[in-house]
C-alpha cells in the first residue's frame, strides 16, 4: 500500500491555517464554475456536521468551522454571524451550556442557497426571530440579526428532543451569479 503522499507526481494539499488570510490561497483563484459542478454532482448538494462542546469557547471554533467551508462564497461574512450567533445561544439558553452539554452545527451548500443550522440539547426557551429587543440592551438580539442576515429563518423540534435552529441565504442574490 502507498502512502498518496509519497508519489511524486501528487501534489499534497494542505488545508489553509485558521489565522491564514483566505485571499492567500498558493493554488490559485477558486473558480465558480468548478465549486458550482462539484456541489451539483451530489444531489440535495454538500453537507457537513460538526458536533462541539456546549462552551462559549467553542463558538470561534464553529466559525471558523463556517469560514473554511464558504471561503470562496461571498455570503462567508453573514454565514460566519448566523452561525455564531446560533450556536452561542444553543449554549445560552439551552441544555448544550450545560454539564457534558453538546451543540451541532451543520451547513448545507447547493448551488443557490447556504442552509445554516445549529442543533441544541433542548430544555431551553422557544427561540422567537420576532421578539422585541429592549433599546439599549446588551442581549436578546441575535436572532434578530439572524433574521436581517439570512433570506429565511426558523426551527423545529422542542424541549424534549432539541430544536433546529436553521437559517438560509440565498447566493445568487448575494453574489450576482
Amino acid at each position: 500500500m502507498h502512502n498518496i503522499t509519497d508519489r511524486a507526481d501528487v501534489p499534497l494539499l494542505i488545508p489553509r491555517q485558521r489565522d491564514q488570510d483566505p485571499s492567500a490561497d498558493p493554488s490559485g483563484p477558486l473558480l465558480r464554475e468548478h465549486i458550482d459542478a462539484m456541489i451539483d454532482l451530489h444531489p440535495g448538494g454538500l453537507s457537513w456536521r460538526r458536533v462541539y462542546p456546549g462552551s462559549l469557547h467553542q463558538v470561534p471554533h464553529a466559525r471558523h468551522f463556517t469560514r473554511y467551508l464558504l471561503a470562496d462564497a461571498r455570503c462567508r461574512d453573514d454565514a460566519e454571524q448566523i452561525v455564531a450567533e446560533l450556536a452561542a445561544n444553543a449554549v445560552h439558553h439551552t441544555a448544550s451550556g450545560r454539564a457534558h452539554g453538546t451543540f451541532i452545527v451543520e451547513i448545507v451548500r447547493t448551488t443557490a442557497t447556504v442552509t445554516l443550522a445549529v442543533y441544541d440539547c433542548g430544555w431551553g426557551g422557544v427561540p422567537r426571530f420576532d421578539g422585541p429587543s429592549p433599546t439599549g440592551a446588551e442581549h436578546g438580539r441575535g436572532l434578530a440579526i439572524v433574521a436581517a442576515l439570512a433570506d429565511q429563518a426558523g426551527y423545529e423540534g422542542d424541549d424534549a428532543i432539541g430544536h433546529r435552529v436553521w437559517a438560509k441565504i440565498h447566493t445568487a442574490r448575494r453574489t450576482g451569479l
